[in-house]
């Protein structure tokens, strides 16, 4: 799922949602910033070392879901094997359930979604 980060109206950065945690309910995937996106502004860990909530300014979005209820976390690694990184930790389970139902990590973990969480 491509979700897009925003600060107010400016784009800071996409991503795209590849990997879940299911009971944590916790999305994941690569970031990929714009030019508007800072750093020392945007991240809340840098180079591996935790830097501060900065996520607190920011918006995710997604064309079908629209604002998603979730805290923002940017990591934001120097070396290129690791790279950026976005997390979204959703607080409402039935919210993060009806986005991710159909995820292959969310069905390995609730093979049956009418019992999932």
């Amino acid at each position: 799922m491509q979700v897009d980060l925003y600060e107010g109206e400016t784009l800071v950065g996409t991503a795209i949602l590849e990997h879940l945690d299911p009971p944590m309910g916790v999305a994941f995937g690569p970031f990929w910033p714009t030019d508007h996106f800072v750093s020392n502004v945007h991240a809340n860990v840098i180079d591996g070392e935790y830097v501060g909530d900065n996520g607190r300014s920011l918006t995710a979005t997604t064309d079908q879901h629209g604002s998603l209820a979730a805290s923002i976390a940017v990591m934001d690694c120097a070396d290129p094997r690791t790279g950026k990184e976005l997390s979204l930790v959703f607080q409402d389970g039935e919210n993060f359930a009806a986005i991710f139902a159909v995820h292959p990590d969310y069905r390995a973990y609730y093979p049956d979604p009418e019992n999932g969480s």
